[in-house]
């Protein structure tokens, strides 16, 4: 196994070579129990509830990382959630999944695949519309999930159609694709991230019984939360000691700020500036469907009637900015909270956020600027970051394992966060050791709207279209150019990995699934930007019992790289059997330099032209004893005939195996730039068998 540290801004391995770590996020699936049903989020049983066999079966794994291999992928970001540990009741772990996991991570070290743990949520929970978090968390807080569609508070694939939206009244009962991460931006999910990170400051009344205390009978519901989160992942690390293959292990996907920082409740998300000449708010709220203010949404959970906007997923949101119509959104009488077997108040009422004005009997907002000027990552992100990365590192040392346990940084998506990235020292006690940035991006018209469009952009930093494919590959490549300068700017320099990046493959018009071309067009385009930046990433994702149906089986998202409905029946005695499956292959599957035996300047591949480029130079006075090594999988050259390659100032040689081939080159004269050219046939047809043209 490849054993991995980190020197310079770079994945480094134990002959000193930079490594460009490319992998894919398993799976789209594992968000949810193997025994989900539609069900449970009105009717759940927790203690029922199971993630064995999230993302498949154990007899399946070896096929999986077998294909996952052959395709040139060398890392995984393994999909766990908080709900799949614990969600019997607090402090109660799910030992049987906790083994599984085991497991199946133990087949992955078989394979030689690299793997760091993803603690996944969206939105908080599946409750909340999403992913993540366990039932118990909710009504902990005094949630009524029961109730939350009634009172807008948030929105969910089994309960939409019971809303106050246009298209709920109309009957339509379909959730609407990429309409789930609104739920941020409403009351269950925004509460419930605040009480994580800032419930002692902002909800200081808000105290749980702590059955777990040895002095205090009571704590605040951020302490109580937090420590169950930490000991969770903790206990998973507990299984996995002694895997030489996990590299590390994620802090939280895409955490929320909830309604940390929000300058005024009754304008809606925007973002105190403290620091910025400009006194204007800014803002990336997502305003898709029914957009309650914040103090729209406290007063709709109590069941009070509001007048809320509703927003199209489309120019008039996101380029001018205004919504289409207001509704009347009446729960009748429907509290998000709980009436039984007490009355439960809103928190935020409780801490006098908000109040019924007695002579009027009104909603009446008293502080809108209650959560203003906080800084999230510095205040709240930060120090819970810092303990959560000092108790796992410290549980991993104490196995037998000689690696170190590296923490993948996130902080909010970008392009729904205002708040400023914090400084992370990765190299003192008080910082985070060991730390990555694992900041997420994607093309974010192709993934919303569900259709590439090559010649027609939006820049989220600026709000404003862009034209022409030139201008679209610029500002792409520069965002990502963006999120490597935090490593290095804000994080002492440390290596980052794009932790999620890939394409909608439900593209709008495409029901028929009749062609691929706007889909590897999009893929191309998405892994030539990374490429441009000698990024590493992990492709969300693979899903392996993906269809075209029921897409990655979760919120109606469909981006997986593979798909069972794209099997065309090749026989196993085929040697292209193990990529049947796979979608876009042409621009998935593609040639690139894993290991680098010197410091890289191009590690490109143009699709169009079959033609793959390496470029690098001498790294300082470093000598090297093993050479740089080319990943080339067999999709695009069957025999080694089917490739011509030119080495420069150096040697090489072609090692095959099954699925692929390495191209391994030594670099003689160090005065004289490293590079290599492999141009491949493309006169041969076979290769297209598998590259996702699919049947019906």
């Amino acid at each position: 196994m490849t054993r991995i540290h980190t020197k310079d801004g770079q994945f480094i391995d134990a002959h000193e070579r930079i490594l460009n770590l490319r992998g894919v996020n398993l799976a789209g699936s594992s968000k949810l129990p193997s025994n989900h049903s539609h069900h449970d989020i009105l009717h759940p049983d927790p203690a029922c509830t199971t993630f064995v066999n999230r993302p498949f079966p154990l007899s399946e794994a070896s096929l999986h990382f077998s294909r996952l291999k052959a395709c040139g992928f060398r890392l995984i970001r393994f999909i766990v959630t908080w709900e799949a540990v614990e969600h019997a009741g607090p402090g109660i772990y799910d030992t049987e999944y906790l083994e599984y996991v085991r497991q199946v991570l133990e087949v992955a070290n078989e394979f030689g695949m690299l793997v760091y743990i993803d603690p996944h949520q969206d939105v908080w929970s599946r409750w909340t519309g999403g992913d993540g978090a366990p039932l118990w968390t909710l009504e902990l807080a005094g949630f009524d999930v029961a109730n939350f569609r009634q009172c807008e508070s948030a929105v969910c694939k089994e309960t939409y159609g019971e809303g106050h939206g246009t298209d709920e009244r109309n009957g339509n009962e379909t959730l609407p694709k990429m309409i789930w991460p609104t739920n941020y931006f409403k009351l269950a999910s925004a509460t419930m991230f605040t009480l994580f990170w800032a419930g002692q400051r902002f909800a200081p009344h808000c105290l749980v019984e702590n059955h777990d205390a040895t002095s205090e009978n009571k704590v605040n519901i951020q302490i109580y939360l937090q420590t169950h989160y930490i000991n969770a992942m903790a206990e998973l690390i507990k299984y996995l000691r002694g895997l030489d293959n996990i590299v590390g292990i994620g802090t939280m996907n895409e955490p929320s700020p909830g309604y940390i920082n929000v300058d005024d409740l009754a304008r809606g998300f925007g973002q105190s500036q403290p620091t910025e000449s400009s006194s204007t708010p800014k803002t990336n709220e997502l305003k898709y469907g029914l957009a309650p203010t914040p103090f729209q949404g406290m007063v709709l959970g109590e069941g009070h009637p509001q007048q809320v906007s509703e927003w199209s997923n489309g120019i008039l949101q996101h380029i001018l900015g205004k919504h289409n119509r207001s509704v009347l959104v009446d729960p009748m009488g429907k509290r998000a909270w709980k009436s039984t077997p007490q009355r439960t108040e809103c928190i935020w009422k409780r801490e006098g956020v908000w109040r019924i004005h007695p002579q009027t009997q009104q909603p009446e907002l008293l502080n809108p600027k209650y959560f203003a000027n906080v800084d999230f990552g510095t205040s709240c992100y930060l120090p819970f970051a810092i303990k959560y990365a000092n108790t796992l590192q410290r549980i991993w040392k104490s196995s037998t394992s000689t690696s170190e346990l590296h923490i993948f940084v996130e902080l909010p998506p970008l392009e729904f966060s205002s708040t400023p990235f914090p400084q992370i020292s990765s190299s003192s006690e008080s910082g985070i050791p060991h730390a990555i940035n694992a900041t997420h991006w994607y093309d974010g018209v192709t993934l919303f709207t569900r259709s590439w469009k090559s010649y027609l952009s939006f820049d989220t930093r600026t709000h404003r279209p862009v034209f022409g494919y030139n201008k679209i590959f610029k500002m792409h490549s520069s965002q990502l150019n963006d999120i490597r300068q935090l490593s290095v700017t804000k994080m002492d320099n440390v290596p980052t990995l794009i932790g999620e990046t890939g394409i909608p493959f439900d593209m709008a018009g495409n029901t028929k699934w009749d062609s691929f071309g706007s889909q590897v067009a999009a893929m191309d385009h998405t892994l030539r930007c990374l490429e441009k930046n000698l990024l590493s990433f992990t492709l969300w994702c693979y899903t392996p019992d993906n269809t075209n149906k029921e897409g990655d089986l979760w919120n109606g998202e469909d981006l997986s790289i593979f798909c069972n409905d794209q099997k065309q029946g090749l026989d196993e005695s085929d040697p292209l059997y193990i990529f049947d499956g796979m979608r876009a292959g042409q621009a998935v599957i593609r040639p690139y330099a894993q290991c680098m035996a010197g410091k890289p300047l191009e590690n490109t591949f143009d699709m169009e032209k079959a033609f793959f480029l390496f470029r690098g130079v001498a790294n300082g006075d470093t000598k090297y004893d093993v050479p740089t090594e080319i990943f080339v999988p067999k999709i695009w050259c069957s025999t080694e005939s089917d490739m011509s390659i030119r080495a420069v100032g150096g040697k090489f040689e072609v090692d095959e195996y099954p699925h692929w081939f390495i191209v391994k080159y030594w670099h003689e004269d160090l005065s004289t730039e490293q590079r290599v050219e492999i141009q491949f046939s493309r006169k041969k047809t076979s290769r297209r068998r598998v590259w996702g043209v699919p049947f019906t």
